[in-house]
């Protein structure tokens, strides 16, 4: 999910824990029928037309050893509109306009382009704001109750849903992509139940990175301007979309 680095891609290549890559691609309790998961993550996903929120994220390797730590903001607006903008220690963006995905590494002072079917394929967090039913039908999705008996991740404190989206292609760079929804406002029958805290990505290598949300913003719509991309004066491009 984004080829400015592996990280990147990894990341909105966009949506856990700090489990170990295993545990993000295993279940902790038996899975319900997949149909029907998909349906219930579907449903789920058609409430939330678009957020903001600040992340962070941890790549682990295969052996469970730190590389990689960054933090920064995104923004996800349906149809098919995302920001990802990482701030900290290098900066990197990655913006979705509706057609087309930007990759932008001001540092190196270059921008990769690609078709927005061709960056789903590989990002598989733009799932969430796509209705694509032939995109869907490339995924698996099973889910799991996380409880307070099965936490055992040590920044889930909450009860709530995990989802485990997996692509069907063996050759798929992202093997798989989890998502946790943690139930919010408990005492609030009115309320919003649940809200995405944390997601994660375990890819082909077996690296895992996992982004934990915070400041999940869900009422007020991200600004337009996000999701618009300018090219840079003297940026280099690399176009893909005929590719």
């Amino acid at each position: 999910m984004f080829f400015i680095s592996t990280t990147i891609a990894v990341a909105l290549n966009f949506v856990i824990s700090s489990a170990s890559p295993a545990m993000a691609d295993e279940p902790l309790n038996p899975l319900t029928n997949l149909a029907e998961s998909k349906l219930l993550l579907r449903a789920k996903l058609a409430d939330l037309s678009f957020f903001s929120a600040n992340f962070t994220q941890e790549v682990v390797s295969e052996a469970g050893e730190l590389l990689e730590k960054s933090s920064g903001k995104l923004a996800i607006s349906k149809p098919n509109l995302a920001n990802w903008h990482t701030q900290e220690p290098d900066e990197l963006a990655i913006v979705s306009d509706g057609n087309d995905v930007w990759f932008y590494n001001p540092w190196i002072e270059q921008v990769s382009v690609y078709s927005l079917s061709a960056a789903i394929a590989k990002t598989p967090i733009l799932l969430l704001t796509s209705k694509d039913e032939s995109l869907w039908q490339q995924y698996t999705v099973s889910k799991e109750l996380v409880t307070q008996t099965t936490i055992v991740d040590t920044d889930v404190n909450e009860e709530g849903d995990r989802f485990i989206i997996r692509a069907k292609d063996p050759h798929s760079q992202i093997k798989s992509l989890t998502l946790v929804f943690e139930k919010i406002n408990k005492n609030n029958k009115n309320a919003q139940q649940s809200e995405l805290s944390q997601f994660s990505f375990l890819d082909a290598t077996g690296q895992v990175s996992h982004i934990k949300l915070s400041k999940f913003e869900a009422k007020n719509k991200p600004e337009s301007s996000l999701f618009s991309f300018t090219l840079p004066e003297g940026v280099q491009i690399d176009d893909q979309r005929a590719n």
